[in-house]
């Protein structure tokens, strides 16, 4: 049996607060150990936890949060690539400017770079990605 749609989706907005939960600890853990306990650079250890963080982001909306099993792993993949490149480019500007001009600790500006881009530019486009079709929406 079918929920309702608006609670349908809820649920859906509350599994994507929780993979992007576990996808920020991902960014944020991996960043702390490369920059803190590692001693790589900030500006080099940014894009790799980035990019942890968005495998992580990935996975977890299509099988997390949208429940999406379909089979076009490809063509979602290749979109949310698209849409996270667009992020990736302005969570590596954001926070290399928040750097040099914010005098905050380095995770406090990776929270508040992350969450701009997340909410302005990014979460609005992943929308589009993970629509089931009428048929993969069927039980």
């Amino acid at each position: 049996m079918r929920q309702p749609k608006a609670l349908e989706k809820l649920l859906v907005a509350l599994r994507s607060v929780g993979v992007g939960g576990v996808a920020t600890l991902l960014d944020l853990g991996l960043l702390a150990l490369l920059v803190h306990a590692l001693g790589v650079a900030p500006r080099l250890a940014s894009p790799i936890a980035l990019l942890c963080g968005v495998v992580c982001q990935f996975f977890g909306n299509k099988l997390v949060a949208f429940r999406d099993r379909s089979p076009r792993w490809a063509e979602q993949a290749l979109r949310f690539a698209g849409v996270e490149a667009l992020g990736f480019a302005a969570n590596f500007w954001l926070f290399d400017v928040a750097v040099r001009a914010i005098p905050l600790p380095l995770l406090a500006l990776r929270l508040v770079t992350t969450s701009l881009v997340y909410f302005a530019l990014c979460l609005p486009l992943w929308s589009l990605i993970f629509r089931p079709t009428t048929e993969e929406a069927s039980p």
